[in-house]
């Protein structure tokens, strides 16, 4: 009883800190750009990071994927409790330090939150988390626009057939499929996007690069950008181009999320339910 107390307590925390951070904005958009600022409670914050990163991953089963490449796909399956009726499926894609075959260096931040019991109770969905094997976007200069660009590798291609096979093998509501990713990760969602425009209800992408070579399709798709603009790593100008470029359809958030940089962006706006309750607003048509 103590730790479901004290759970709650530390969600209720969570609510009020996320208020309060952006409280300090002037307007908070599910579209358009908005500038976050840096939370100065950073004792909470490692206490929330490392709750999450805490969280048991047994619930996640294991599964491989082959497809049509020589190259299998591991992954790892989150399938809710109250899974007789059609749910959403979120697909977490992760950075390039966790790229490899032993299926567990991808449950990171990202896949875990989505997972913990708080979430899934509010908003409950089945959570894929592949691993790829080599990396599943790279990144070259877009020599018209000065910034870095992402191309899709063909890993991503394989894990995109994955997808395909469990939306037949699981209950999935097809008309909510969604997509996010941080680094290498998040790049990876903007090209997943492009590739398959008429299969994801929404992307968001936390510290990735864009891809400019669909501006046109991505456009037209919901997606939130999350960047810190003190990120060296993948730099936060090619965000900040891309949504110069598709903004005008107003189906893009894009937060910028002031003096961080790429590793400090779970910040305390990020690690609550608001990632999922963006998504889930969100359906195919």
């Amino acid at each position: 009883m103590w730790i479901k107390i004290n759970h709650a307590v530390n969600y209720i925390c969570s609510v009020v800190l996320l208020c309060g951070t952006l409280s300090c904005n002037k307007s908070i958009h599910a579209f358009g750009k908005t500038k976050i600022t840096k939370s100065s409670d950073s004792i909470y914050l490692k206490r929330r990071i490392a709750e999450i990163k805490g969280f048991d991953t047994d619930v996640f089963t294991k599964g491989i994927f082959k497809g049509t490449t020589d190259t299998p796909i591991v992954y790892r399956l989150l399938k809710p409790n109250n899974s007789k009726n059609k749910l959403p499926l979120v697909i977490v894609f992760h950075g390039s330090n966790a790229v490899g075959n032993d299926n567990s260096s991808q449950l990171g931040i990202l896949a875990k939150l989505f997972a913990i019991d708080e979430i899934q109770a509010k908003y409950p969905a089945f959570i894929l988390a592949p691993q790829f094997p080599s990396r599943s976007s790279n990144y070259v200069l877009d020599p018209s626009r000065n910034v870095l660009t992402s191309v899709p590798q063909p890993c991503l291609t394989t894990t995109l057939q994955l997808i395909d096979s469990l939306k037949s093998a699981l209950n999935i509501d097809e008309k909510r499929i969604y997509l996010i990713g941080f680094s290498m990760g998040a790049s990876s969602v903007i090209n997943a996007l492009s590739l398959k425009p008429d299969v994801f209800a929404a992307g968001i992408s936390i510290s990735g690069i864009p891809q400019f070579d669909k501006v046109n399709v991505l456009a037209n798709i919901p997606i939130w950008l999350i960047h810190g603009n003190k990120d060296t790593e993948n730099p936060f100008n090619s965000d900040k181009q891309f949504f110069e470029e598709v903004s005008h359809n107003n189906k893009i958030r894009f937060w910028e999320l002031d003096n961080l940089a790429h590793n400090d962006i779970f910040s305390i706006a990020i690690i609550t339910d608001e990632l999922s309750k963006w998504l889930f607003k969100h359906k195919l048509k």
